[in-house]
């Protein structure tokens, strides 16, 4: 909500209205669930609750604390039903000590004890950890249980997930560059599970290329058709579609495998008209200077 995890005085209430619009969006994009990071309390105790109430979804953090009363803020996790799984997400931070009205218990103590309470009640473990390198390396190799770690405060995308000690881990950038897709198939909780991020990246490819080709076609006519004359254009459909149909056949022989899909949020991604309005009523008044300048 806020891009340090403290505000100067003079800019305050301004960057407090902008954290607004942004929890009034993610109700508008029906978000199921936020991890409370460093940065989300810089508007301090009292603005973070207000947030809360406000947000038609939950906030949590396994780990985050009120000084004052040592008593933990929010739920450490949620459990999401959805038409043929059951997924927990479990919070966590590194947390900041200028961060004055909050304490934080050690997030991977935390980690491990919120997972316990959950593991037999979902199918797959969503730990969201907004935390730096050292504290995502004790993650992975001491909290036993994590399917997939979304990792935030962080400034590096990875478009291919990577593998440590069992744990998927997932870093989609800052700043909200990029949307983060995460396909899973999950059939089974005992085979492994794969990353077919590649065979993805071959099916779109296939697809483009067919798409391509096929953008002139008259009604009712087949590639084989139009490039009827043309046997290199030929032997080119005939092998993306042995290719596409290569990759799609292997995807599906894997029990439990996922693909991780970033999206550059540029200006070929139209905005949503709800979110726009919200923006536009959020957005800080032009002064006399700037109207004049214009």
């Amino acid at each position: 909500m806020f891009k340090y995890p403290y505000v100067r005085d003079d800019q305050r209430e301004h960057l407090k209205e902008v954290a607004r619009a942004i929890i009034a969006s993610y109700n508008v994009m029906e978000c199921l669930v936020l991890n409370v990071g460093t940065n989300d309390l810089a508007g301090d105790l009292e603005f973070i609750m207000e947030m809360q109430k406000s947000a038609d979804f939950p906030f949590i953090s396994a780990n985050t604390k009120d000084v004052a009363t040592d008593e933990f803020l929010f739920d450490p996790y949620t459990i999401i039903h959805t038409s043929d799984q059951t997924l927990g997400f479990v919070g966590v931070t590194k947390g900041d000590k200028r961060l004055r009205s909050f304490s934080f218990s050690d997030p991977v103590e935390a980690a491990q004890k919120a997972i316990d309470e959950i593991k037999d009640k979902v199918d797959l473990v969503f730990l969201m950890a907004n935390v730096d390198e050292k504290t995502e390396r004790a993650l992975t190799a001491e909290v036993k249980g994590i399917d997939f770690l979304l990792r935030s405060k962080t400034g590096s995308l990875q478009r291919v997930p990577r593998q440590q000690d069992g744990t998927t881990v997932i870093r989609i950038g800052k700043q909200g560059k990029y949307a983060g897709v995460l396909k899973i198939r999950n059939v089974d909780n005992v085979s492994q599970m794969k990353n077919v991020s590649s065979q993805y990246t071959r099916i779109k490819f296939a697809d483009n290329r067919l798409n391509a080709m096929a953008k002139d076609l008259k009604e009712g006519q087949t590639l084989e058709e139009r490039f009827a004359n043309d046997e290199n254009r030929l032997k080119l459909v005939t092998r993306l579609r042995a290719e596409r149909k290569t990759n799609v056949d292997l995807i599906k022989k894997l029990k439990n495998s996922y693909y991780l899909e970033p999206i550059p949020l540029n200006e070929k991604v139209e905005d949503t008209p709800e979110v726009a309005e919200i923006v536009k009523e959020y957005m800080p008044k032009p002064t006399k200077k700037q109207v004049k300048d214009k």
